[in-house]
């Protein structure tokens, strides 16, 4: 009888542990808009190590389109412009070419127009 108690629990025990395994989410990573901004800032600046590139743009953004395109452009730029240098992960070019990725991720100021001229 101890035998078959024994055997009981233990199978519920591995159950349990085995439907919580399956229910457990695994912890998501979602960078935003301004901290993608961040890091471009830093590598532009030469503050940025080869690890926090590899952060940078390591992950995809599934959550943000657009941020996906421009993480992908800075893979593209990294397979024709990357030197892992010191301070400078980048050549200037590469620099120049991050600099304008950066340019897109920034609010845009539009101009007011002076409408006066047109009445």
């Amino acid at each position: 009888m101890t035998v078959v108690i024994t055997l009981l629990l233990s199978f519920c025990f591995f159950a349990l542990i085995i439907w919580a395994l399956m229910h457990m989410h695994t912890p998501r990573f979602r960078m935003d808009r301004e901290q993608f901004v961040r890091g471009l800032e830093d590598v532009i600046a030469g503050q940025a190590d080869d690890n926090e590139w590899r952060i940078l743009t390591g992950y995809p953004m599934r959550h943000d389109p657009e941020l996906e395109r421009l993480r992908l452009e800075c893979l593209a730029i990294e397979e024709t412009e990357y030197t892992g240098g010191s301070p400078h992960l980048f050549t200037r070019a590469g620099i120049e070419r991050l600099r304008a990725v950066r340019e897109q991720l920034l609010p845009q100021d539009n101009d007011k127009t002076d409408n006066t001229k047109e009445l």
